[in-house]
């Protein structure tokens, strides 16, 4: 498919990329923009803290095989495949922040179900909602931080790819450590904590970002 898309799909009249004639964009980024980006590390943590470990908890809550648990994850990668197709034409209306507020809010709901729920069908129902509040995180708060780069996007996309790096490695390793420590369902909290630190800091530090993503 890729071969395919290159050959066919490309635009072959496309201008050549000229790369800018005073280099790489640099300098010193704004407090608010850190952090952001502390709050950007929170989200992609979240979700990925998430999706590693929630058959655990779903095999501790609701009895099921591990083989089941794991299955069942499916159901919050569909969340997160439908809201990547339909939240954008849902919420174009509203601006940014109210866009990455809305759905914020919408995982901690639905984490919150997920995490008292003994119920598979119930699990189940709460995972998709999980999935739809990640779905647009990623792209969301990255277009956040380059609403506070001070007109420097190359910049704000290197720092947040930055941050996805430490939230991918980082998340899921601790809460792993603290599953081993405490058990999946105290470890868990975890989650929480990330889920209302990334609220906050979008509520609290406004992008100014006019146009809806």
């Amino acid at each position: 498919m890729a071969l395919l898309l290159f050959f066919l799909g490309r635009e072959k009249d496309a201008d050549e990329h000229v790369p800018d004639e005073h280099g790489p964009q640099g300098g010193k980024l704004s407090a608010k923009f850190w952090i952001s980006w502390f709050g950007f590390v929170a989200c992609i943590s979240s979700e990925f803290a998430t999706s590693f470990w929630a058959a655990a908890l779903l095999k501790e809550r609701v009895g099921s095989t591990a083989a089941i648990s794991t299955v069942a994850i499916v159901a919050l990668g569909t969340g997160m495949g439908i809201g990547r197709w339909y939240g954008g034409l849902v919420l174009k209306r509203f601006a940014l922040d109210t866009q990455l507020l809305a759905i914020i809010a919408l995982q901690f709901i639905g984490f919150l179900g997920f995490w008292l729920s003994h119920s598979m069908v119930l699990s189940l129902i709460c995972l998709f909602a999980v999935g739809l509040g990640i779905s647009m995180q990623f792209a969301l708060s990255s277009i956040r931080l380059i609403g506070l780069s001070n007109g420097r996007p190359d910049l704000a996309i290197g720092r947040a790819s930055l941050a996805a790096g430490v939230a991918i490695a980082g998340a899921p390793f601790l809460l792993g450590l603290l599953g081993d420590s405490f058990g999946i369902s105290r470890a868990y909290i975890m989650v929480f904590v990330l889920i209302s630190i990334a609220f906050v800091i979008v509520r609290v530090i406004p992008s100014h970002v006019k146009e809806s993503a």
